[in-house]
């Protein structure tokens, strides 16, 4: 669908376990047909550079009362440069042992109009090699490939192709979702539901209105459409575009305790401990004190043990494995780890619970339905809420949440009740970096430095995954790589770095290097940048001068550098820019200059303070955003002394 990859993303937002081409067979399926007047040249006004244009972007699904489904998809694709030509390669992701999947018809038409049928040879069903290593515990998952032939700039890629749906998760029950915009621009964007009278359906529309509801024997059918939908612009840092294009949520569940409930029992029998388990888990918590304690080690041995496979609930579906063979095979999905620390805890007697939540983008909380989620995580209950743990982290030590599990709803069935909660936000001291550092520097403009750096939360983590598994060698590579980036002509002399191989060790930099001609020597005269290595070089983010869509920050953080400059021998102060300290909605930026003896020391602190900032607010942030950088580029001036 629409751009292949966006649209991937998209629909594993809502079908979870659907997949995310809107597929199936139905004896009501008719395709949509676009006549040259609609594709004329004068009804192209919409249309930006975007490498293809969507002709007929058309969808039907239609639901059994059962809950199982049909889908049927029928794109027309007109290629108009370079970027379109991805469209030469279809790729339909599908669990073989609930879908089947069918290819009606795919062609190529030529710029010439000479028609180019796909032929069989060139259709292939096999399992993402990516996986192939882990088929134990997910044999089921396939991609359909389709090669177009000769998909160049100027042909049209047309196909039809159905997946059906035979084994609903819930039995009885039907979600979806359909989205009529993207970073393609659209002729026709057309979703078609033909669902049983008797299934009551709830239907949630964004921006777009019902073409048409209308009887058809025993089922009730349902049409929206949008013609002549631009493409979507992309602005960095914007939220994702499923939260900002028209759309049309549908279920037929009306509350989010009836999903807690199924989801529960789903997965009750996958966090029971056997006998193994209870045995490893009484031996590894045997020295710990508390509950806080046992918690502790065992999500640590989880994150550090327990090898993580990426697969979204969306691709396998909902039901974990049994803890016991996630335990034995040593990997697992995000469902798979969050089984086995259930079944841990139990063990040692604490009560935890697999929890949803959406790790890309917030859900609409009014639209109840399981394939809103994408993400498994654990929720342990607490006097007045629920300690939230990630154990496919693997670099966030106990008890830090990832930042994109945070400020999110999440779902938790217990064997009562469901809640939906909202997860806790980490401050910005709360994702910090932090250095002290000494700079030694010559008549000639030359530094030697040595560095201090502590780092907590996403830094922290970021550190951790960036370099636990290199070797010393390649970490010093990689250092002098980062430094080399900000301060041309670096040397680096000594690298000594902790924290990385355990979640119990904060992280901690240590290290030395020299840089040649660090700062630039005009006649008597000597400039540099205070701002050594932590300071806005460019101001990337407030280039536009408005935007179309806000600004989302996926965590708030903090830095703050203090650094002491000791000055060559027979250079005294000439200039210093002026010390400033603005604190806002936005965040704060402070600089200070101390000037002590032969020396200069200098505090720079910026911290983000908030996660989003709305288009209204973007003039104002704009103006904060561009004097951190400019203030993080005046220079001190030095004198040569007479």
């Amino acid at each position: 669908m629409r751009n292949r990859f966006i649209k991937q993303q998209i629909y594993l937002f809502f079908s979870l376990g659907l997949f995310f081409f809107f597929c199936g067979c139905s004896p009501y399926f008719q395709k949509l047909s676009v006549s040259p007047e609609e594709i004329s040249k004068k009804d192209f006004n919409f249309i930006t550079d975007t490498g293809s244009l969507y002709l007929i972007d058309f969808a039907e699904v239609v639901v059994n009362p059962s809950g199982s489904h049909t889908t049927t998809i029928h794109q027309k694709i007109l290629i108009t440069g370079e970027k379109g030509k991805q469209h030469g390669t279809l790729q339909i992701s599908y669990d073989s042992e609930r879908q089947k999947v069918e290819i009606i018809e795919a062609k190529t038409v030529t710029p010439e109009n000479k028609i180019l049928p796909v032929d069989r040879s060139s259709i292939r069903y096999v399992t993402p090699a990516e996986l192939s290593s882990f088929s134990v515990l997910y044999p089921g998952i396939k991609v359909c490939t389709v090669t177009f032939p000769s998909a160049g700039i100027g042909s049209i890629v047309e196909y039809t192709y159905k997946i059906k749906t035979e084994k609903p998760l819930m039995e009885g029950e039907f979600w979806d979702g359909f989205f009529f915009q993207s970073t393609d621009p659209f002729v026709i964007s057309h979703y078609r539901l033909i669902v049983p009278e008797s299934m009551h359906l709830y239907t949630f529309p964004f921006s777009v209105e019902m073409k048409e509801k209308k009887k058809q024997g025993k089922f009730i059918c349902y049409e929206w459409e949008k013609r002549n939908m631009p493409a979507i612009i992309p602005e960095k840092m914007m939220p994702p575009i499923e939260e900002v294009v028209p759309k049309i949520l549908v279920t037929s569940l009306d509350n989010w305790d009836r999903i807690g409930r199924w989801f529960y029992n789903l997965s009750r029998d996958s966090t029971i401990p056997d006998s193994t388990i209870k045995s490893f888990t009484l031996e590894l918590t045997e020295k710990s004190k508390n509950n806080e304690e046992k918690i502790k080690t065992i999500y640590h041995y989880i994150c550090k043990n327990i090898r993580y496979i990426g697969l979204e609930l969306g691709i396998h579906g909902f039901k974990p494995h049994a803890a016991k063979d996630v335990f034995k095979l040593g990997y697992g999905d995000c469902k798979d780890k969050a089984a086995l620390m259930v079944a841990m805890l139990k063990s040692v007697n604490i009560p935890a619970y697999i929890a949803l939540v959406n790790t890309e983008r917030q859900i609409e909380e009014n639209v109840p339905f399981p394939g809103q989620f994408n993400h498994a995580i654990i929720a342990i209950p607490g006097d007045n809420n629920f300690l939230l743990l990630d154990p496919t982290s693997e670099v966030f030590p106990f008890p830090e949440l990832p930042p994109y599990n945070q400020n999110k709803h999440v779902l938790v069935p217990t064997e009562n009740t469901t809640f939906l909660i909202k997860s806790p936000v980490s401050g910005s001291d709360e994702n910090k970096k932090q250095r002290q550092i000494n700079v030694t520097m010559d008549e000639t403009g030359n530094i030697d430095v040595d560095v201090t750096m502590y780092a907590s939360g996403i830094f922290a983590a970021g550190i951790r995954n960036g370099f636990r598994y290199l070797s010393d060698e390649e970490r010093k590579r990689e250092l002098s790589r980062s430094l080399n980036s900000m301060i041309p002509n670096t040397s680096l002399k000594k690298f000594v770095i902790s924290g990385i191989e355990s979640l119990e060790v904060p992280v901690k930099e240590l290290y030395s290097f020299v840089s040649k001609r660090y700062a630039t020597m005009i006649k008597d005269k000597m400039l540099f940048k205070p701002a050594l290595i932590e300071k806005m070089e460019g101001t990337e983010l407030t280039s536009l001068e408005k935007r179309n869509f806000s600004i989302r920050f996926p965590y708030k953080s903090s830095n703050h550098d203090s650094i002491i400059f000791h000055l060559p021998t027979g250079y005294q102060i000439d200039a210093l820019p002026d010390n400033i300290d603005i604190k806002n909605k936005f965040g704060t930026y402070s600089v200070n200059f101390k000037i002590e003896e032969n020396k200069i020391v200098y505090t720079r602190t910026y911290s983000i303070d908030t996660l989003e900032i709305s288009p209204e607010e973007y003039d104002s942030f704009k103006k904060f955003y561009e004097q951190v950088s400019y203030y993080d580029n005046l220079p001190v001036i030095l004198k040569k002394s007479h």
